[in-house]
């Protein structure tokens, strides 16, 4: 009989499921379902940068991605394992069975007992507490977020909502992030000591070190505020990698799904993370992850790299993509988040106007953009850096600054990359995924062209679910290693791009322009 493992995706906007035929990756069934209350806008304030997501959504949306996927499939008896990828660091408050708060009525419209989405920026100042603490300490704790923490990550966002909330405060027990809770009610796990939180989130989000057996010490969280210490104590130390079993399908969900209790539950994982295991990275293999934000990942050899810290580098830490391997995460805070925007300002067709960008003539006086919408991950990070346009004349059309936006994104990914380098990451091929990848062929070719180096698109569609299911494939022991479920379920390219020489001579020097106007505007 056929064995098959079902990979479960929550992106930014929505969740997703395929089933995978764990003998070749050929993709069985998949499904779609878009969070309800999200899409309402509810609980967010953009002019805050406060992104909330309801659990509810959460939970809803898997019982329905999953039913889909295992009715239009094979014989239930034939699925074996479940994983999960979640954005990330997208944190909750919980009660002491691990659930979040906002499934209690008393927190049910409290937007901070809810989901602090990845994007929300809420916890800046927060952040910068950090940063500066851990430049007091030797070694410094915040080395793997390259010395500089983000109101992206985990404790940040923690230390805003305990000082800003006394309810919440009072009544929260711990923490948990979206891929460790999604884990758990799969597994239903009701228990902090019992939980298996995946490496990946505290490894890259969380300051979580194996080299100082865990998180820092007491006493750098509570110079920092005595608030944090209590949370501290009752999340879990110990963490595993994606390839290792939480647990077992519950029977409330087995019954739900129409499945055996004896499903394996993988550990959870960063959706970023799960991609480019979607996608066969390995070292020198980048992945470029293009959606609402951009993640661009690799890996190293532990030994060429140990103790080897990249300045700037928003997330640089062992075992987070691949076990045995140093992992690396850099990217944009906003890439499809600034096209959506301009579509929505507009009221354009973002094919119409990549159209006419593409007739534009290359000129040096092409108005000129930079990329900053959510702030910059790298590499010179900063969660209060804005963007900005210039060289607009009363000829500029929407198709100009379309075209000034793409290559502002272009330009903040070559920065990103040119840092990998420069830290000694090796490169040899870069494989994108995501929505933008398969959809914008003038998005990637400007990319291609300012990066000087061809970009492969991965034929998978769903390179995060598909991680993920690479992943649950390890969990069941279908495979003995996530490398060689990549070698046997990962697809290869659909397209890639070659850069043209001449186009990639302007972009050089329109790169500099760039970086001159970005420490212009900070």
């Amino acid at each position: 009989m056929k064995c098959y493992t079902i990979g479960v995706d929550y992106g930014t906007d929505s969740a997703r499921a395929v089933l995978v035929d764990a003998s070749d990756g050929s993709i069985a069934a998949s499904a779609v379902s878009p969070y309800a209350r999200w899409a309402e806008g509810r609980w967010c304030d953009p002019l805050s940068q406060q992104f909330r997501q309801h659990p509810l959504d959460y939970i809803e949306c898997l019982e329905a991605v999953l039913r889909e996927v295992v009715a239009a499939g094979p014989e239930p008896k034939a699925i074996k394992a479940i994983s999960v990828d979640t954005t990330g660091s997208t944190v909750c408050f919980t009660d002491s069975e691990g659930m979040p708060l906002s499934l209690h009525s008393s927190f049910a419209d409290d937007p901070d007992a809810m989901f602090i989405l990845w994007k929300d920026h809420t916890g800046t100042a927060e952040a910068e507490e950090f940063t500066a603490a851990g430049a007091r300490y030797t070694p410094n704790y915040i080395c793997q977020s390259g010395n500089h923490y983000s109101a992206e990550c985990t404790w940040a966002k923690v230390l805003h909502v305990l000082r800003t909330n006394p309810s919440v405060r009072r009544e929260a027990y711990a923490f948990v992030d979206e891929c460790d809770f999604i884990t758990n009610l799969l597994t239903g796990c009701r228990s902090f000591a019992a939980m298996k939180w995946g490496h990946c989130i505290p490894g890259a989000k969380q300051l979580w070190n194996r080299d100082w057996d865990g998180y820092p010490p007491e006493s750098f969280f509570s110079e920092i505020d005595p608030l944090l210490v209590p949370v501290l104590r009752r999340i879990p130390q110990v963490n595993y990698a994606c390839s290792v079993k939480a647990g077992t399908l519950c029977p409330e969900w087995a019954e739900k799904l129409g499945l055996s209790t004896d499903v394996v539950i993988g550990v959870g994982n960063c959706d970023a993370h799960s991609g480019a295991v979607g996608a066969g990275v390995r070292p020198g293999v980048a992945v470029l992850n293009l959606g609402t934000s951009a993640c661009y990942m690799a890996v190293m050899p532990v030994e060429e790299m140990k103790g080897h810290f990249i300045e700037g580098l928003f997330g640089q830490s062992e075992g987070t993509i691949l076990e045995g391997y140093m992992g690396y995460e850099t990217g944009l805070s906003a890439f499809g988040d600034i096209f959506a925007w301009f579509k929505r300002l507009t009221g354009r067709s973002l094919d119409e106007l990549a159209g006419q960008a593409a007739q534009i003539a290359l000129r040096d006086d092409l108005p000129l953009a930079t990329d900053f919408f959510n702030g910059r991950r790298a590499p010179n990070p900063s969660n209060i850096v804005t963007a900005s346009l210039s060289g607009l004349r009363i000829t500029t059309g929407p198709a100009d600054i379309y075209r000034a936006l793409v290559e502002a994104a272009a330009f903040g990914s070559k920065a990103c990359i040119d840092q990998y380098l420069d830290g000694g990451i090796r490169i040899d091929k870069m494989i994108a995924v995501g929505g933008i990848a398969k959809k914008s062929p003038f998005v990637m070719q400007m990319l291609c062209d300012v990066l000087g180096a061809p970009i492969e698109v991965s034929e998978c569609s769903d390179a995060c679910a598909m991680g993920a299911a690479v992943h649950a494939a390890v969990a069941a022991g279908l495979y003995p290693t996530v490398l060689e479920a990549e070698d046997a379920l990962c697809p290869g390219a659909c397209a890639t791009y070659t850069p043209d020489g001449e186009r990639h001579a302007f972009y050089l020097r329109r790169y500099q322009r760039y970086k001159e106007l970005a420490q212009f505007v900070l």
